[in-house]
């Protein structure tokens, strides 16, 4: 941010007036200014150029939901397999002949 003409004489005649006054302490000032230098100002574009938070969450939101999309395409177009090969209810014997193997067994 740059000052208008007179901001910068009233900062001069500051400046002058304080080395006058406390010379220590405007040496060590002047040594502080030499350690850490100002850092340019930000081009004025540079503001808007930060990620806006609303975006990125949309744009993250966007991602996991094509994702989910994807996998549940993937995972719902697989064909049934048939009937016992999976290893499933179908390949189980019937109730019957598994209840009828324990009905003369004694429960402890």
């Amino acid at each position: 941010m740059s000052h208008s003409p007179d901001e910068q004489r009233i900062l001069g005649e500051i400046e002058r007036a304080l080395a006058c006054d406390d010379p220590a302490l405007a040496t060590l000032i002047d040594s502080l200014n030499a350690q850490f230098p100002r850092a340019p100002d930000a081009p004025a574009g540079a503001r808007a150029a930060r990620r806006n938070p609303r975006v990125v969450a949309a744009a993250v939101l966007t991602v996991i939901a094509l994702l989910g999309l994807i996998l549940t395409a993937m995972l719902g177009s697989r064909s049934a397999p048939a009937n016992g090969e999976d290893g499933g209810p179908a390949a189980l014997p019937p109730l019957a002949a598994v209840s009828g193997a324990y009905e003369d067994r004694a429960l402890p």
